[in-house]
Order: structure tokens, then sequence, then C-alpha cells
């Protein structure tokens, strides 16, 4: 786009905005970088209404939003679709997580979603099918599920995530908030047409962020790779020690002092939390167990074995990782001989 075309319609922004965006329309902003866990869209203020348009894709994306609320505040969380021609209803899902949440019959959750701290979730009713519904500023069709008005337990933060329960890839326009206020993203205005032309496999349409094969084929849960991390900053991350004790009959007993962490096994591969998991262990580099516990007890080591050594890892066997380095520890053999 050249820049006196960008430059008029930003300007027509500018004067729809300043006569009928206040009366009927919600602040507009568009996911140009990937929506993640670690990255999530924190809304400004939650009684002001917004319209996130958003993608769920690749394959197995998920989508987070964070928003503070008061205790007893309602807020809206709506979800809207766009009617692109010669399309099915795109149906994505959504859960609300936060602190005093009426959690009901347990959410159904996709494994590869990352709770956050405050792990307590329910689903948002969202209807059992959207109603077709002409929006006259914009002049464009949508298919609208059912709003919700999430009452707030507590005052505190919540955090939204949204998928696609089969994996599709689509667009949508995540709602929340009822006041309607001037403002928006310009940026966001001048590509809304982008926003009703369908997605396709393979080609990237977020702005500022580039995707990967790699990246696509963990987001669709082709893999289970143990290389995948779960990046936390230092702060909050799990730390953990390792202690190898030699025993008179030539045996080991192995201890794993972790912090910020607490062992889960009943609830491997199921979705990621900060700070629960379980860990690995290697001898010179190869796995030779799964460690649910602080003590573990090795019969033998190798002849010429030089490092024993542990990483923390998530339910969903992502490592815990500080600036792309994972959360582990190691020790040398003979040093532990030595000191025995």
């Amino acid at each position: 786009m050249n820049h006196r075309k960008r430059l008029s319609i930003i300007c027509l922004y500018s004067l729809l905005m300043a006569f009928a965006w206040p009366a009927r329309a919600h602040q507009p902003f568009c996911e140009f970088a990937d929506l993640t866990a670690a990255a999530p869209w924190q809304v400004p203020n939650a009684s002001i209404s917004y319209a996130y348009f958003g993608n769920v894709f690749p394959a197995g994306d998920i989508d987070y939003f964070r928003f503070d609320a008061e205790a007893g505040q309602q807020v809206l969380l709506s979800l809207s679709i766009p009617a692109i021609p010669d399309m099915e209803v795109f149906a994505p899902v959504m859960a609300v997580f936060g602190p005093g949440v009426d959690v009901g019959e347990p959410p159904q959750l996709p494994m590869r979603l990352v709770k956050p701290a405050e792990p307590a979730a329910m689903m948002i009713p969202l209807g059992n099918e959207a109603a077709y519904w002409y929006e006259p500023f914009g002049r464009r069709y949508f298919w609208n599920w059912d709003n919700y008005f999430f009452k707030s337990p507590a005052t505190a933060t919540y955090t939204v995530a949204l998928w696609h329960p089969a994996n599709e890839i689509g667009r949508y326009s995540f709602v929340i908030g009822q006041r309607e206020v001037f403002g928006g993203d310009a940026d966001c205005f001048s590509t809304y047409d982008e926003y009703w032309t369908p997605l396709e496999p393979g080609v990237n349409p977020y702005r500022d962020t580039a995707l990967t094969d790699d990246m696509m084929m963990r987001m669709s849960g082709t893999m289970h790779d143990h290389n995948a991390l779960f990046e936390m900053d230092s702060a909050s991350a799990p730390t953990v020690d390792l202690t190898l004790i030699p025993l008179m009959d030539g045996s080991y007993n192995i201890q794993v002092m972790t912090g910020n962490f607490t062992f889960t096994p009943a609830l491997v591969d199921q979705a990621p939390v900060a700070g629960e998991g379980h860990a690995h262990l290697y001898i010179d580099g190869v796995k030779v167990a799964r460690l649910y516990g602080e003590w573990h007890h090795l019969p033998s080591l190798p002849e010429a074995a030089e490092a024993v050594s542990v990483t923390l890892y998530a339910n969903d066997h992502s490592a815990f990782a500080v600036d792309g380095s994972p959360v582990s520890a190691s020790v040398s053999v003979a040093d532990a001989l030595a000191s025995a």
C-alpha cells in the first residue's frame, strides 16, 4: 500500500470513528502477531467494548486474552464469526480461568493448552447455534454466538483461551466489554477487508509472526517432541538441583531437589501447567528414566559414566526453560565418588 493511499484510509477511519463509532461499534484490534500464553492480548479496560479480530492458525492454535476485573463486575464475553462466502460457520470454543471461577462440569481442555497460574476454569457457554446478523457500520454479515456475561468472583486477573475443538483453522471476532468509547487501532481498520477472506493452510496470516513448519507441526499435535520448550521468566520458573549418592553395594541414590515445582504423575500427557510435571534422568546425555518424585535408585552406572543429569518437564513433555535454556542440573560421577 503506498503512502498516499494509507494516509487516506487513516483519515477516513478517523472521520468514521468521530461520527459513527461511539454509537454503534467496538474498538477494533487485530492479531498481527500470534497470541500465545507467553504473549496474550492484555485488555486495557474490561468495561470498554473491544473487538479483537483474530485467527485460529495453524491447526491446533490457541489464542489467549487477559483482563482485570473487580469483584462482582459483569464483563461481556462474546464471539462472532465473519460470514465469509462459501464457507461453513466456524465454531471455536472459549474457556475462562481465574480465582473463584465456578468450574461446574470439568472443562474439556486440549492437552497443549497452557494453564495460567490460577488454573480454575469453566467453558464459556456460547449456545448451540450461531445467529446470522448484518452489522450496518461495517456493512458486513456475521455469525454471532450467544453473549455471555461473566460475573467476576474476585478482584483479579482472568484469562480467556480460545481454540477449535477439532483443530480447524478460521477467523473470529472476540468481543469483550460493553461501554463504547472512541478508539481502536488504525492499522487494524486499514486491513479490515483481509478479515473477510478465508485462511489457507500453509499461508501465514500474521504480519509480525513468522511460522516455521516445525511450529505448525507442534501446534497441530502431530509431534510428541521433547525438544519443545515451556518458556518462563526467571523469577517464576522452576529450579532444580541434583545430588548423586554412592552406596556401599555399588548402587546409587539420586536426590532431585526442586523449587517452584510440583511432581504431578497423575497428569502426565495432560495440558501443561506452570510449575507442574515430571523429570527426565540422563546418564551422559542418554535418557534412562522418567522421575515422579524427589528420590530415585540406580542399581548401577556404566563403568565409563561421566555425568548424571536431570531436566524438568511439563505434563505435555515440553521442557521448562528460561531464555531458551532448559531447567536442568548435572553432577560429575567422579566428583560424587570422590566426596563419598
